[in-house]
Formats: structure tokens, sequence, C-alpha cells
């Protein structure tokens, strides 16, 4: 059905990668929240006029309901206008793009949520208060049981959209149609029940429960949301195979320091330093860092910077010297790595120049760290002074 969906409104529904594609499936799913909800908004105040009919008494329950469902229309909305403006190109005041416009829509329907939540759990607490019995007719049951099929397929629908454009707004958007469900499948037993048993009280403590859940699932749903524009750190795998192609590329020594910027679900930038034989030509190493930038470029549709690092191959003393430094190191913390080594010697002395690559979570210090090579490196001819510079990892 979905895919169906996306073919029949969506040309090269396969191509994810292109923003105009994305933004296609972002309005896409938008449109089709904006409807959904639309109908289940119909669909209870048409329960609770009819049920109010004999009795004059309107359905707390179900109005709440149908509220919530209006609000998730409104949330559609929203992220309609957020995939709008996350695909407007770049300009003098943004040259980076509009694309973290989409996380700010999937907060601002996170916090929806919440306020939905609240606003359910408080209505609830004062009908139990108030001890406010509730009774249902078989219409209103058969339209609260079309309504959580219809929810859950929302639900379906906007979590296979999300996670095949990995949109934070629209999986945000799916996990609070599963809430909603959820909070309609309470009234809907609270219903059952009252219908069979003459239990109308159920009403408000199944309000208040399925409230609570959802309040926590929109607390999630702000945290998860917020990562993008706090600055979270790049997908593992995907640091991965930016680092495993640039090795794949002949006079690729090494590869250190990649930054991940992200300005956008489909939007990053990224640089690093390649490392390359410090003997090879300079025009040659330009022309490698070129074409490995415009590969890149092509491959993972970024943009890329490049720093190259000439590196002393085959010197036996600058290796000697590596490796009795990375073994100092080790035996602090494992998770250690250097790059950027230099050897430069003198008559009476030799200055060794690095970088160390220290975890987050280690205690390993910067002075910690020189104090250990300097005691290594005590009895050294010539002696051996250090300039280190501690890195942190920006992919964890």
């Amino acid at each position: 059905m979905i895919t169906f969906l996306r073919k029949t409104f969506i040309k090269d529904y396969q191509n994810i990668h292109d923003p105009k594609v994305r933004e296609k499936h972002g309005i896409l799913s938008s449109v089709f929240g904006i409807v959904t909800n639309f109908i289940l908004v119909a669909l209870k105040l048409t329960a609770a006029i009819v049920m109010a009919i004999p009795t004059g008494l309107f359905s707390v329950a179900i109005i709440a309901d149908a509220v919530n469902n209006l609000t998730d229309m409104a949330s559609s909305v929203v992220n309609l206008v957020g995939f709008k403006a996350a695909s407007r190109p770049a300009d003098a005041d943004h040259p980076f793009g509009h694309g973290r416009i989409e996380y700010i829509a999937g907060l601002i329907v996170s916090m929806l949520v919440v306020l939905v939540a609240f606003e359910l759990f408080q209505s609830s607490i004062e009908k139990a208060i108030a001890g406010t019995t509730q009774s249902y007719d078989i219409l209103a049951m058969v339209i609260l049981g079309v309504s959580i099929l219809l929810k859950l397929f929302q639900g379906y629908f906007n979590y296979a959209m999300g996670k095949t454009i990995d949109s934070p707004s629209l999986k945000a958007t799916a996990v609070d149609s599963l809430g909603d469900s959820l909070a309609t499948t309470a009234v809907l037993v609270s219903a059952v029940l009252t219908y069979t048993m003459g239990w109308g009280f159920l009403d408000a403590y199944l309000g208040m429960a399925v409230s609570v859940f959802v309040f926590v699932a929109g607390i999630r749903m702000i945290i998860d949301t917020s990562k993008p524009l706090v600055g979270e750190a790049a997908k593992k795998n995907y640091v991965q195979e930016i680092v495993s192609y640039a090795l794949s590329h002949p006079g690729i020594k090494g590869v250190h320091d990649l930054l991940v910027h992200s300005y956008g679900p489909n939007k990053s930038f990224i640089s690093f330093h390649a490392e390359i034989d410090s003997k090879t030509p300079m025009m040659e190493a330009h022309d490698m860092i070129d074409n490995l930038e415009e590969d890149i470029r092509k491959k993972f549709g970024c943009e890329v910077s490049i720093h190259m690092d000439p590196i002393l191959i085959g010197d036996e003393a600058t290796d000697q010297a590596k490796a009795k430094c990375m073994a100092i190191l080790k035996a602090l913390d494992e998770k250690i790595t250097i790059h950027d080594f230099r050897l430069v010697s003198g008559p009476t002395h030799m200055n060794l120049i690095f970088d160390i690559l220290v975890p987050f979570e280690s205690d390993v210090t910067l002075e910690k760290a020189i104090e250990a090579l300097k005691k290594g490196f005590e009895n050294n001819v010539p002696k051996a002074n250090f300039v280190v510079r501690l890195d942190r990892p920006f992919d964890e």
C-alpha cells in the first residue's frame, strides 16, 4: 500500500537522496496525516453528537480524543511547512541551506504531544474526583474501533516513510500516532465495560494511565529531535564507510580528525586529514587529494574538504620512536591512538611532535600522557622533548 502510494504520487520515488524526491515524501506523509486526522475528528464528533441526542450529555473522553486528533492534524500542517521550508536552497543568510528546519518541526510536534498528554491527564483527574460516569452506545464503539485501525495504519505509514527518508519529524509523528491509538483503545475498553458491566467510572482512570504513557513518549521524542540541533556525533557506519572509501584510494596511507557537520538529513559537510607519503611530488599529491574529494562528493552526496598530511615512511628512527610512544600510551588506555607523528632530531635532543586521540570516557589527560612519555624516554639519548596535542573523537 505504501509503496503503491509512493509510486503513484512521487516520480523517481526510489531516489531518496535527491532533495526534491525527499521533499515529496515529506509532503505526501503530511497530506496523508491531514486527511486521515480530519476523518478521525469528523467520526468522533459525529459519535459524540449522536450519543448526546437522548441525554444531552457529551462524552468528554470522545471529545478529548477528537481534540487530540485535531492537534495531530495541526502537527501534520507543521510538518508540511517544515518540509517545504527545509527544501529551500541556500542563500546569503543561510549558506548551509535550511535543512535543520525539519528538526525544528519535529521538536514542535513533540512538544504538542507532551501538551496533549498533560491536558488529558488533568481532565482525567478532574473526572475521577468528580465521580463522573460515562455511558456509550454501539455506534460509538464501532467508530472507536475504526479510529484505532486508522490510527495504527497512520502510525505505520509515518514510520515507514520516516525510516525511508530518515526524517525525525515523521518518526516523531509515528510515535504520536501509536500513543493516540492506545489512548483510543483505552476509551474503547472503557466503553465496552461500561456498556456491558455499567462501569462508567473506568473512563477517568484509563485516561490517566494512557496520558502518562503518551507524556513519556513525548519527552523521548523531544530528546531525539533535539539531538541533531544540539550537535550529535555522526553515525559510526557512515564514518566507517567514508574512512574505508578514502583508504581504498591509491596513495592514502591514513585518515584522522574526521568531522561531520549535519545541516539536515541530506546535507552534510565533511572534513578530515589524509596522510600521504612525504616523498610524493607536490602537484601529484594535490591532484590525488582533489580526486578523492570529488569521488567522495559523488558517492556520499556531501561537501568535503581534505587536509593533506605528509608523513615520513620507511624512516627507522621515526618508526621506532612512534612504536615506543604508542606502547606507552596503550598501557594507559588501549583505545588511545596517535597521528601526525614527526621526529625532529638534533645533536643534543629530539622533538617528538604528534597528536593523541583520547576517548571521551577515558581518564587520561594530556598531562598524564606527557608524564608517562617522559618517564618512558627518560634514559633516551639524545634527550626526548614532547610536543603533544590531545584530540577527542567526533564520531563516537
